[in-house]
């Protein structure tokens, strides 16, 4: 965060700290050598967020360098085998017929301009690429009636002209979050390449809260995805996790039960097993508890892979080379990362702040995150996948401050039992016992 005219920072200048661009999200090539993150600036006329694809130099040796720039912006991106960058985004084509709605998925090349590789009525949700086979999967919604993409767009066609906007819901869920759910029904679609046929490998339900939950094994043969499953009542609502062939989307086996949710599937560096999160559901007895579960590609015995871990691990992500596996939680104010080794070890990887966006070099060696924390935003950052409680190496890229004006201290006390209740105390410059300042207290909402 440069300093604006005046000798102050963008701290003291609110549209300046508003402008301020922000990473939200990387993806690493499959050779390690490029690192490339979505980053939001403000459009020129400064009422609306823009993302971008931008390439960090994953040896933090060079400034960032834009790769794309258009009024629609992109986002997801993700790199296959051979080099090529995949990304969604609702920019024209350059054709005399472009009146597409919602986002496109787009190729774009080590030389050369980004071309359109697939489009669907209403948009792209989501996307992944295997990572040996190049095969791509991609989730968009289907009307009910419509059995493939054409007959969705005809009825989306039909909604439109008679000016028809409303929802019929037969049963709940009706909304997640902000959002109203239906009519629509993501479905997971899978193609062999850039020109294969599309398979649709099932729906996805219509409660999910986070549609485009899909990963491919590396040789593209499977593909998981989350499926919502409604029950009788809200209490009974569950997701599980789907494993289908990925040539005809024939169902391989289902992971679920009336006890848990199974969500985030990840495959192994191998293929050979499907990795997700395993969420218990909270009763009046019982507080609510996650895990990491492993099950084999074609069904068999479930394992829990972090029995006994006290917190929530999400973002499970694989090595590329053996049977590692890395995950972020929750810890007492941070969002570390964590490595499972095979034989069962977890080793916490770093000592402060916040984790998203994992990425594994090829060799395993070296992780790439984005990393922030309270005086902090998302910043790409570098650090090595085997040593304990490290502080990561910040890369060059847009959005970067200076220090936080003022002082930021983590302050603890004693609850009645012992247990240890922690926080952040923000005090602003100059104060002091001379010199006080107004105290807001900021407590995290829940019972």
């Amino acid at each position: 965060m440069s300093a604006i005219p005046g000798g102050t920072t963008a701290f003291h200048d609110l549209p300046a700290f508003l402008a301020q661009p922000r990473v939200n999200s990387t993806a690493l090539s499959a050779d390690g050598g490029r690192l490339v993150a979505t980053v939001q600036t403000l459009s020129e006329d400064r009422t609306r967020f823009v993302s971008g694809l931008w390439e960090i130099d994953p040896a933090g040796e060079r400034e960032a360098l834009r790769l794309t720039r258009s009024g629609k912006g992109e986002s997801g991106p993700a790199f296959g085998p051979d080099g090529v960058l995949y990304f969604l985004s609702e920019r024209e084509d350059g054709s005399e017929d472009d009146k597409h709605e919602g986002a496109a998925l787009w190729a774009l090349p080590g030389r050369g301009e980004a071309a359109v590789v697939a489009r669907h009525p209403g948009g792209v949700t989501a996307f992944t690429v295997a990572r040996e086979s190049g095969a791509l999967a991609h989730t968009a919604g289907l009307l009910p009636g419509a059995a493939d993409a054409e007959a969705h767009g005809e009825l989306r066609t039909a909604r439109k002209d008679a000016k028809v906007t409303a929802i019929l819901y037969e049963a709940g869920p009706t909304r997640a979050w902000d959002r109203d759910l239906g009519p629509e029904e993501q479905h997971t679609f899978v193609r062999a390449g850039a020109e294969g046929a599309v398979v649709d490998a099932g729906g996805q339900g219509v409660g999910l809260e986070h549609p485009g939950d899909v990963a491919l094994s590396p040789d593209g043969t499977r593909v998981a995805y989350t499926r919502f499953v409604p029950g009788r009542v809200p209490a009974e609502n569950r997701t599980v996790v789907v494993v289908a062939h990925a040539a005809t989307g024939e169902e391989v086996f289902v992971l679920g039960d009336v006890e848990h949710l199974y969500e985030a599937p990840v495959f192994t560096h191998d293929g050979s097993a499907v990795v997700c999160s395993r969420m218990t559901w909270p009763t009046y007895d019982e507080s609510m508890d996650m895990t990491l579960v492993r099950v084999g590609v074609d069904g068999g015995e479930t394992v829990d892979l972090l029995p006994g871990f006290d917190n929530w691990p999400v973002g499970a992500v694989c090595s590329t080379v053996d049977d590692v596996l890395f995950f972020v939680a929750d810890v007492e104010g941070h969002a570390p990362v964590f490595r499972r080794d095979a034989d069962g070890t977890v080793t916490r990887l770093t000592a402060s702040g916040a984790y998203g966006s994992l990425c594994v070099a090829p060799d395993g060696r070296t992780l790439y995150a984005l990393r922030n924390a309270i005086d902090s935003p998302p910043r790409p950052v570098r650090f090595e996948a085997g040593v304990a409680d490290q502080t990561p190496v910040e890369l060059p890229a847009p959005g970067a401050f200076d220090a936080l004006p003022g002082t930021l201290t983590e302050v603890q006390a004693n609850a009645a039992d012992g247990y240890r209740l922690r926080g952040w105390l923000v005090l602003p410059e100059g104060a002091s016992a001379e010199n006080p300042a107004p105290l807001l207290v900021a407590v995290h909402g829940g019972p």
